[in-house]
């Protein structure tokens, strides 16, 4: 049972589709500048305007809405933080880290050759673990239950913060009271897949998701 509160983030999973997985493409991005955040594993990753994953996304990022309008979505999300890398100041050998501390290039744990691992295919599934109870919502409309919330929209919420211990993000989707922030709403970040079995009536239930049309800087014509 999911009874404890903090979020993990975005944990991959496979591809939409049945598409052939193999864990996910992983692409490092270079930094070369000091992230004024840590990046936790399981984050979004954002571009700057520079080209580097400086910047954590926290706010929940808006979806194009189909037909678009003339606002656009959010900017430069590339994809999940997996871990990071660099070679360490105090032994000169290589190291693997589960997420990337904040001033990472200049921070005394770290050294040169920093870089951030990010899963970015932008049809990853992701498993994530909601904000609250479905509560009433699993007795849904005509007995509908806990499957009501396949095919909703949902935002992202935050959480405290990432672990420094475990390295772990504290993302979570936001579920509201008895499933309210779930929604069709286009500009919604996320889109439901599934609901993890086992866990529906959950205080904290954990679903399958989508990046939905634009939250991905691949899936968005928008630049950084």
């Amino acid at each position: 049972m999911s009874t404890v509160a903090t979020g993990y983030g975005f944990k991959p999973l496979n591809l939409i589709g049945g598409q052939s997985y193999n864990g996910g493409v992983i692409r490092e991005y270079k930094v070369a500048a000091n992230n004024s955040a840590a990046i936790f594993n399981g984050d979004l990753v954002v571009l700057s305007s520079a080209g580097q994953p400086s910047a954590v996304v926290t706010t929940s990022p808006v979806a194009i809405k189909i037909p678009a309008t003339s606002a656009d979505a959010t900017a430069g999300i590339v994809g999940v933080c997996v871990g990071a890398r660099y070679v360490s100041a105090a032994t000169n050998q290589p190291l693997y880290a589960n997420y990337l501390p904040a001033n990472a290039v200049t921070n005394s744990a770290s050294g040169t050759e920093v870089f951030v691992m990010v899963m970015d295919d932008p049809d990853a599934l992701f498993q994530i673990k909601g904000s609250a109870a479905l509560g009433t919502f699993n007795s849904g409309t005509s007995g509908s239950g806990w499957p009501g919330a396949i095919g909703k929209n949902a935002a992202i919420g935050f959480g405290s913060g990432g672990n420094t211990s475990s390295g772990i993000s504290s993302f979570v989707l936001t579920v509201g009271t008895n499933g309210g922030s779930l929604a069709t709403t286009s500009t919604l970040a996320l889109r439901i897949v599934d609901v993890v079995r086992g866990t529906e009536s959950d205080a904290y239930p954990e679903f399958i998701v989508k990046l939905n049309v634009g939250v991905h800087s691949y899936y968005n014509s928008l630049g950084v």
